[in-house]
């Protein structure tokens, strides 16, 4: 009897035990799943949190490429860009102004294409050591009016035009020529820059001058590519050009294309 009683209260407490056990074991499971929970649910809004201020930067960044070219460029690129379209660069010069290796026209080139991809296209044209009187006979004189581009920037071959192309042919030929591209792309933006500095250009120094002169009266944007380089007065001007064909040098061109990139990113 005392065994039996005995054995009653041994299954009572165990019962006890079982449900009491299982009770902490429930409410134990139910706090480690919330937690999980939660914890999945911190996970999910960090990453997303990271991804929207990521797509943040993206979209600020891409609002502020081209913030510091001329006017209009900014908000042609955003057309362009929403459009589907590349923005087309074309590159206008003289011997400086090639696709050759290590000039500032392929240095810019390069860096602009790996900034932009799809969304721009550069093609440049060189007018080699011809002067103003002998392009405008030469049929890259057309090829360069009709040629569709949404940004033209063209460098006069003012260094060409030193020895005996007076600066009045000069820019005849030039008007001519930017006149010749309006009539064929009307909406196109046209900037002006100068050949790279040299030491005491007397002359050239006035050429330079005029040609910024006819730049605003045309009310077209000048790139003045000097003022990264060291005055024409500092001897340490002389280590940008090669001293017999007075072209950029290998250090001459980086920093003009250093010039170009900072303008046009």
């Amino acid at each position: 009897m005392k065994k039996r009683r005995f054995l009653m209260v041994f299954v009572m407490i165990a019962c006890v035990v079982s449900v009491v056990g299982g009770h902490f074991y429930y409410n134990n499971k139910l706090e480690e799943t919330a937690y999980a929970a939660k914890r999945e649910l911190e996970i999910t809004e960090k990453k997303a949190a990271t991804k929207n201020v990521s797509s943040e930067e993206t979209t600020s960044s891409a609002e502020n490429h081209f913030a510091d070219a001329p006017e209009g460029i900014a908000d042609l690129y955003k057309e362009k860009k929403k459009a589907g379209e590349p923005l087309k660069f074309h590159l206008v010069g003289s011997t400086n102004t090639s696709s050759d290796q290590g000039t500032w026209a392929q240095l810019f080139t390069t860096e602009m294409t790996n900034t932009y991809k799809e969304k721009l296209t550069l093609h440049t044209t060189s007018t080699g050591d011809m002067t103003s009187l002998e392009l405008q006979e030469d049929p890259i004189y057309e090829e360069i009016q009709n040629r569709k581009s949404d940004i033209i920037i063209i460098e006069p071959p003012l260094l060409n035009d030193n020895d005996g192309i007076s600066m009045d042919d000069t820019l005849f030929v030039l008007s001519n020529m930017i006149e010749g591209i309006k009539s064929s792309n009307p909406e196109a933006i046209i900037l002006i820059q100068p050949s790279n500095p040299i030491s005491s250009p007397d002359k050239y120094a006035n050429q330079v001058l005029a040609l910024e002169s006819f730049a605003k009266e045309q009310n077209l944007a000048y790139l003045n590519n000097w003022s990264s380089y060291p005055s024409v007065d500092d001897e340490q001007i002389k280590s940008y050009y090669d001293s017999t064909t007075l072209l950029p040098n290998e250090k001459g061109h980086k920093l003009w294309a250093d010039f170009m990139i900072k303008t046009f990113q």
